[in-house]
C-alpha cells in the first residue's frame, strides 16, 4: 500500500509540474505575442507618419509653386516625382497594387506634356 501511495504521489507531482510548465509557457507566449503585436503596430504607425510627412512636403512644394504663379514648374515637379515612381519604386510593389496606378500614369501622360517628357527623360 505504501508503494502504491508513493507511485501516486510521484504521478501527482509529475502532473503538477506539467500543468505549471504549461501555464508558465502559455503566459510567456501571450506576453511575447502582445509585445510583438504592439511593436508591429508602432512600426506601421511610424511608417504611415513618415509617408504622410513626405506627402505634406510634396504638397507644400507644389502649392508654393502654384501660389507663385509658376504652374509649369509645379507640373514639372509633380511629373518628375511620378516618373521616379514609374521607373524605380513601382518595381517593388505587388502587381495588384501597381496595375491601376501604372495604367493611370500612362493615360495621364497622354494628356500631360510635362509628365510625358518626365517619363521619356528617365528612360534614357
Amino acid at each position: 500500500m505504501a508503494v502504491a501511495q508513493l507511485v501516486l504521489v510521484r504521478r501527482m507531482k509529475l502532473v503538477a509540474i506539467a500543468v505549471l510548465a504549461f501555464t508558465v509557457g502559455l503566459f510567456a507566449g501571450l506576453q511575447f505575442g502582445g509585445w510583438a503585436v504592439t511593436h508591429q503596430f508602432r512600426h506601421e504607425a511610424n511608417s504611415l507618419g513618415n509617408a504622410q510627412r513626405v506627402l505634406v512636403g510634396v504638397s507644400l512644394r507644389a502649392l508654393d509653386e502654384l501660389e507663385a504663379g509658376r504652374v509649369d514648374q509645379a507640373k514639372c515637379f509633380l511629373a518628375g516625382l511620378v516618373a521616379v515612381y514609374y521607373h524605380t519604386i513601382q518595381q517593388l510593389d505587388s502587381p495588384s497594387e501597381k496595375k491601376e496606378l501604372l495604367r493611370h500614369i500612362e493615360a495621364s501622360s497622354g494628356k500631360s506634356p510635362e509628365l510625358k517628357e518626365a517619363l521619356e527623360k528617365k528612360e534614357k
